[in-house]
């Protein structure tokens, strides 16, 4: 912002000689004058002033007994000053700030933080249907309504802040990541069978009946913890049943497999190695691509890095560029080599170990096959874990 006063109010390069300069900058250190790039040559200093502070450094000088001569003079005003007979230029400046002045009422960029649960997209959308959108006056931006109106929607967000910094709508969030984690508690009773086949490991029966132990094997689908206990008398008869709803920390000890089929040949791209690049400037609905024809009966990749303009800080204007590359390639099948094979391979066991341990599986023992076949290979995985076991049943 310092720049921009500077060229704004205008400022000048002088040159200050004398007997006594120590004392004219402690003078204006005194009285809050700013001076920058001081630098001494010899027997004189030069530095750079705002042109308001040099008509108050005056008696600054008397009183120092110095001479201060203004060797450059910048800044809009000296600018405008030099082009004051110019007046097709003088009327397209004007033109140019005053479009700014209007431009700067409006939103042209909306920014989110803390969203994870949430793309921008989804969140962009949400504000597109209560009105907020990019292009809107920011006199219509009703923060407090946009903080209401996400929270309500979404459920996840817990806490919203809504900004408006220049042309920029700063929205941040906080989301509540175990929300949907955390069931409804019920009542009803039921039963605990196993998801899947395998072996126990240890239960700790909170409420109902063990009908397993460590060490057994079990089937999916069977009762791991009944939810019916039945009440005796002193005899030992049945006198009635309680039903309750089980609950136990049950661990099971399972085999998972996969199979995944990977073909000998595969399509890659082959680059041919020559390249163009363009340009494209959009604003509103003025799209310009300024690109050479992309001759030629092959195949071209495209890619482009986009960025909106930004004048300083938060002053967003509603015009985006583009760079433009694009690479010629044609398709190539070829087989695939031992090394592509075995990185292939590591990379879906990978992906299978992370998925498990991502919900708090315990990887014991985990193995990998290669096997060949006529037309590719079949990757063999299987993995010894233990999770957690046992999921509601419940008793009619």
């Amino acid at each position: 912002m310092r720049w921009l006063k500077q060229h704004y109010t205008g400022y000048v390069r002088v040159r200050l000689t004398g007997r006594s300069p120590e004392r004219f900058f402690n003078l204006c250190r005194s009285s809050k004058i700013l001076l920058w790039n001081i630098a001494c040559e010899k027997e004189e200093y030069r530095f750079f002033l705002l042109l308001p502070d040099f008509y108050r450094i005056r008696p600054f000088a008397r009183k120092a007994g110095v001479r201060v001569r203004i060797q450059e003079k910048l800044g809009l005003p000296f600018f405008l000053y030099r082009n004051r007979k110019r007046k097709l230029f003088a009327v397209g400046a004007a033109s140019f700030f005053l479009l700014l002045f209007v431009l700067s009422h409006f939103i042209w960029n909306i920014s989110f933080s803390g969203n994870l649960l949430f793309t921008d997209d989804m969140l962009t959308g949400q504000l597109r249907e209560i009105g907020v959108c990019y292009g809107m006056p920011k006199r219509g931006v009703d923060c407090d309504r946009i903080e209401e109106e996400l929270r309500s929607r979404c459920s996840r967000i817990v806490w919203v802040s809504a900004h408006v910094s220049g042309t920029r709508l700063q929205i941040r969030i906080r989301e509540n990541e175990t929300a949907d984690g955390i069931p409804l508690r019920e009542e009803s009773p039921r039963n605990l069978v196993a998801e899947t086949a395998g072996t126990v490991v240890s239960i700790l029966v909170r409420a109902g009946k063990a009908a397993v132990q460590p060490g057994d094997e079990v089937e999916k689908g069977q009762i791991l913890v009944e939810g019916m206990l039945p009440v005796t008398n002193d005899s030992g008869e049945v006198e009635r049943t309680l039903f309750v709803r089980a609950d136990a920390d049950i661990r099971l000890r399972t085999t998972k497999i996969y199979r995944e089929w990977v073909p000998h040949f595969q399509t890659v791209r082959s680059y041919t190695g020559k390249m163009q690049r363009g340009f494209r400037l959009r604003a509103g609905a003025v799209d310009i691509l300024a690109m050479p024809p992309l001759a030629g009966k092959r195949n071209w990749d495209l890619t482009g890095v986009s960025r909106q303009i930004v004048l300083f800080g938060d002053f967003f204007l509603p015009v985006w560029t583009e760079a433009i590359t694009a690479r010629e390639y044609e398709k190539v099948e070829r087989k695939r080599t031992k090394t592509e094979l075995n990185d292939l391979t590591k990379a879906v066991h990978e992906r299978k170990l992370q998925k498990l341990t991502e919900k708090g599986v315990q990887i014991i023992e985990n193995d990998v096959k290669i096997l060949d076949n006529s037309n590719g290979w079949i990757i063999c995985g299987s993995m010894t874990v233990e999770e957690e076991a046992g999921t509601g049943q419940k008793l009619e």
